[in-house]
Formats: structure tokens, sequence, C-alpha cells
């Protein structure tokens, strides 16, 4: 989603759930829309330090964003079909915060 919202300047708010690829380089300085970002504090893939640099990016690139890591949780924790990561409270709040963020910024 990251990508996609650098890429696309009509694209009006950008979330991400635990995901940062490691083989794309979004251009961050093209970016026009405010990011939310909610992460897994136990997540191989998308370890916390790896959520600080990208959060730091951004910020360096004047964007404006506000990330989430969501403690004692593993990566894929808001995928409900995976019962052995699935966490159902940080999962409702991230999709209550998701939908407020959306109305906020998507017109």
């Amino acid at each position: 989603s990251l990508y996609a919202a650098c890429e696309n300047s009509s694209v009006g708010a950008c979330v991400v759930f635990y995901g940062i690829h490691p083989n794309v380089q979004p251009k961050l300085s093209a970016l026009k829309a405010p990011v939310l970002g909610f992460f897994a504090e136990r997540d191989d893939f998308v370890p916390p330090k790896a959520v600080h640099q990208l959060e730091a990016a951004l910020k360096e690139a004047g964007q404006t964003v506000d990330f989430t890591i969501c403690e004692g949780a593993d990566h894929a924790f808001f995928n409900d079909t995976r019962a052995e990561v699935y966490d159902e409270a940080h999962a409702a709040t991230c999709w209550s915060r998701m939908l407020s963020f959306y109305r906020e910024h998507v017109r």
C-alpha cells in the first residue's frame, strides 16, 4: 500500500499492516497521503527496528505518519484465518483506528 500511495498522487490515505517489502523502495518524497501503520512487536519479517527506520525516513521526507507497534503481537496478527497468530484485541483496535483514519482523510 505504501508503494502504491507513492506512485499514485490521488491516493488520499495509506494504511500499512505489518508489511515492509525488503526489495521495494518506494519514493517517499512523492507521497501525498498521510500514513497509518500497524506492526507486530514479535515479527521476524518486519522487526521493530525496521519500523522505526521507515518511520524516520517518512518523517525526514516531510510525510505525516502514525505508526503503532502492537505489544506482544506476532506477524499476521490481523489475519483471523491464522489462529496461531491472530490477536483479536489488537485486530479490533487497529480496525477501528483504520476506519477513523480513512473517514478523516478520504473524501
